[in-house]
């Protein structure tokens, strides 16, 4: 069976800077409408952007091509509590396929100013 593996660990920080930086519009370049809405209604904004961030970083290394070819807001990260959901969408679901990847498992955790996300697909 082919697995794939992914990890990232972002700053909450610089991604705060980010978030502060650039308008809804732009946002959404980098995220999806529903991480944007379910971020500013979220307890730790600046922390689910973070997590939805290194999730795509995550989910690009296991299809094994990074981010490369696949639009960031093809991947999209649902965050509750500790539970952590991965849909997919256009080049990024054609990866995934072409793959055989079907079944995603993710977890995140925070420590300090960073969070941490690893995924396997299967």
């Amino acid at each position: 069976m082919e697995m794939g593996i992914g990890i990232d660990i972002a700053s909450v920080d610089r991604i705060t800077q980010l978030i502060d930086r650039y308008d809804r519009e732009t946002l959404s370049l980098l995220f999806t409408l529903g991480e944007i809405n379910r971020a500013h209604s979220a307890k730790h904004p600046y922390q689910y952007f973070a997590v939805c961030f290194a999730t795509k970083e995550a989910v690009g290394k296991a299809l094994g091509t990074g981010l490369a070819g696949i639009d960031w807001h093809d991947i999209e990260a649902v965050v509750s509590d500790f539970q952590l959901t991965i849909k997919l969408y256009g080049k990024a679901k054609l990866q995934a396929t072409k793959l055989g990847f079907t079944n995603w498992i993710a977890s995140w955790s925070s420590c300090d100013d960073y969070v941490l996300v690893h995924v396997i697909a299967s």
